[in-house]
């Protein structure tokens, strides 16, 4: 009789174990690029994903319009607290908090620091790390050079190509609200041959482009999303997918990669906060 209890307390362990790693989650949701995703999208979206995802993470932070301080010092705290935090760039934009613009920390900045940890960001919109609108003014741009330097690849690019997108196997198992798309900055998968992450596409549009997809780094199991970077700025609600597309993500995808959940000192229960 001994054995079948130490194996359920054995697994009572790793139960509350996968539990207590949970993270916690961050909203991007200041200044957007108007072109691409407007202030009224962006905050549509961001309440899906907020109501979406609110059983899976231990907190939900939401930063908006004069936050951006606010989120820098979110992601140095959950830097090395050895649990898988997420932010997402509801906005599609990257506030300097995290990244100085115009590529003035190329290496060591704060976001990057947070994904090589073993993080993840996801971003929608626009181009991914191209630049800021925090203060309603475009700042100067990161341009390319943004993501190029957060990947560490080189001449990296995300410009428009071969953009007519359709759903692949990978869509259509994690991401079921995913249609085929007519996306403007696509993943340029040849770029990820030979380099450190590992790219897995929702979507594709010949052998070397797609969007959809994720990359995850071999070494350090960060984690690099962009989710329909599309210029798409007011489209009706019962059309916007993007929000949907995140929560998808994260519950279908994600937690399949990692554990995630309410935490044990939350004693399950969520807390919300709003920066905006």
């Amino acid at each position: 009789m001994k054995k079948p209890l130490i194996v359920i307390c054995i697994l009572t362990i790793i139960c509350f174990t996968s539990l207590a790693i949970a993270g916690d989650l961050a909203l991007y949701t200041g200044p957007t690029n108007p072109g691409w995703i407007s202030a009224a999208s962006c905050r549509r979206e961001a309440d899906d994903i907020i109501k979406g995802v609110s059983k899976t993470f231990s907190s939900i932070s939401d930063f908006g319009d004069k936050k951006e301080a606010e989120l820098g010092e979110w992601a140095k705290k959950r830097t090395g607290d050895k649990k898988v935090d997420v932010i997402v760039l509801v906005s599609g934009t990257m506030p300097s908090s995290l990244y100085p613009f115009p590529n003035k920390q190329p290496d060591g900045s704060v976001v990057e620091n947070f994904i090589y940890d073993g993080n993840v960001l996801i971003n929608i919109a626009d181009w991914i790390f191209y630049m800021s609108y925090e203060g309603g003014v475009r700042s100067p741009d990161n341009g390319a050079a943004g993501a190029a330097n957060i990947f560490n690849i080189p001449g990296l690019s995300f410009g428009s190509r071969n953009n007519n997108m359709k759903v692949n196997a990978n869509g259509k198992k994690y991401l079921p609200s995913l249609k085929d798309f007519v996306t403007n900055r696509p993943w340029h998968l040849e770029q990820f041959q030979g380099t450190d992450w590992e790219v897995t596409t929702f979507a594709e549009a010949g052998p070397n482009d797609a969007d959809p997809a994720v990359a995850v780094h071999k070494k350090t199991n960060g984690i690099i999303a962009a989710l329909i970077q599309k210029a798409w700025p007011d489209p009706a609600p019962t059309d916007d997918n993007r929000g949907e597309v995140v929560v998808e993500f994260v519950k279908n995808w994600l937690s399949e990669k990692i554990k995630l959940g309410l935490s044990v000192e939350s004693g399950g229960k969520l807390s919300t906060s709003w920066g905006n």
